[in-house]
């Protein structure tokens, strides 16, 4: 049975969780990174030919899977996983598929690890803007974020070796999302190994 007016009510609540809630220095964990990682869910999902009741799992996981964040930054996979929960369950969501959502959300935390196909859908739309041509852009979001909540600050050398070594070692687990994003991944590594090889070549020697 699907509950298609529930996305849409997942949705609104979510966004106000973020707007009432979101820290002023979070910038890459928005409702903007929900959203986004929702519409990247449905599509990969789909080209994966999960079901339709699956999909909408898998949606409404990606809709709170960052939730948590607005709580507390380590262990945010589980805050999400009860903010999730108490949600559904006063919505009247299926204990069974409550579980399944808790898994996928489970699995997005670094290093991934998902153990179905669900999971591994939002595994890869949760890591989608490493084949972003925004990339860049949402890079310096997460720079901005780490940076204020470990308070440190990276070089432009050390920062572009990280990203570097993320978007090389990092595979896409359903042939779906490497598919549909392998050309963009492998532009966005060579543009940082020339940005890396730039600021190496500023170095003293």
């Amino acid at each position: 049975m699907l509950h298609r007016e529930l996305l849409t009510k997942a949705t609104a609540y979510v966004e106000a969780l973020f707007r009432a809630k979101k820290p002023e220095w979070v910038k890459f964990h928005t409702f903007g990174h929900a959203r986004a990682v929702a519409k990247a869910c449905q599509e990969i999902g789909a080209a994966c030919h999960l079901t339709e009741e699956d999909l909408e799992a898998v949606t409404l996981a990606a809709w709170f899977h960052d939730t948590g964040y607005l709580e507390s930054i380590d262990g945010h996979e589980e805050k999400s996983i009860q903010i999730a929960a108490d949600f559904l369950r006063d919505n009247g969501y299926p204990e069974e598929k409550i579980v399944q959502i808790a898994g996928c959300i489970r699995a997005t935390k670094l290093p991934q690890s998902p153990k179905n196909l669900m999971e591994q859908v939002l595994c890869d739309a949760d890591i989608a803007h490493l084949a972003s041509k925004q990339f860049f852009e949402v890079t310096e979001l997460i720079r901005s974020e780490i940076e204020h909540r470990m308070r440190v600050k990276f070089s432009e050398a050390e920062w572009l070796t990280t990203n570097t070594d993320f978007v090389a070692g990092h595979q896409y687990h359903t042939e779906c999302a490497r598919s549909k994003y392998a050309e963009q991944q492998a532009a966005n590594l060579e543009a940082l190994k020339k940005r890396l090889d730039k600021e190496r070549r500023k170095q003293p020697s």
